[in-house]
């Protein structure tokens, strides 16, 4: 009872004062509120958490220390390390696929590695090869083996090789080195993008 008698003194105490002071009305508002919102069974950043952009520092690599694209392991040590962390739910089997030709500069003719992208300045007879944590070659020609698969087990860190993704969180390592392709070879800037996209089931 006693609550109830304070509620009603503290609204009739209001009601008074309203009675007195008229609010004034000084503007008005509008608050816009932006996003989206996915269903993603997956997540990917790269070493410095920037969200599906990967940046690659190559350097500044002397043509003569390169390797070829046929065996990128072949020349001076100029390949640079970088990785894509991958956090997907359990269960979710995932295929890391790279697509060079979408919206990329597409695979050097008649080779597994990746062009550079064309310009007045772009270096000649000289790609990009992609390798795995082992240091194998990524053959980017073909959607069949342009892809990485497997070893994405929940807390425990992967490769990208062996079987079937089963979610979870992993890092999956790999290396770039500049290599020639062949033909006549010419400095200039060396580069390129390769889009890659990530599938889940």
């Amino acid at each position: 009872m006693k609550k109830t008698a304070i509620a009603l003194t503290v609204l009739s105490m209001f009601g008074m004062t309203s009675a007195v002071h008229a609010a004034t009305a000084g503007g008005s508002g509008l608050i816009n509120f932006t996003g989206v919102v996915n269903n993603d069974a997956c997540s990917i950043s790269g070493a410095a958490g920037n969200d599906k952009v990967i940046s690659v520092d190559m350097g500044n690599v002397a043509i003569k220390d390169m390797g070829t694209a046929a065996n990128p392991q072949s020349g001076a040590i100029s390949q640079r390390n970088f990785q894509l962390s991958v956090n997907c739910n359990l269960g979710t089997k995932v295929t890391l696929r790279f697509s060079p030709s979408t919206g990329g500069p597409g695979v050097v003719a008649g080779s597994r590695v990746l062009a550079l992208t064309p310009g007045i300045d772009t270096a000649r007879g000289v790609g990009i090869a992609l390798l795995n944590s082992e240091g194998n070659l990524i053959d980017l020609s073909s959607p069949a083996t342009a892809k990485i698969e497997g070893t994405l087990l929940a807390g425990a860190p992967g490769d990208g090789e062996g079987a079937a993704a089963v979610g979870g969180d992993t890092t999956l390592r790999f290396a770039a080195a500049y290599v020639t392709t062949g033909g006549a070879t010419a400095p200039g800037v060396g580069n390129s993008t390769l889009p890659f996209i990530l599938e889940y089931e």
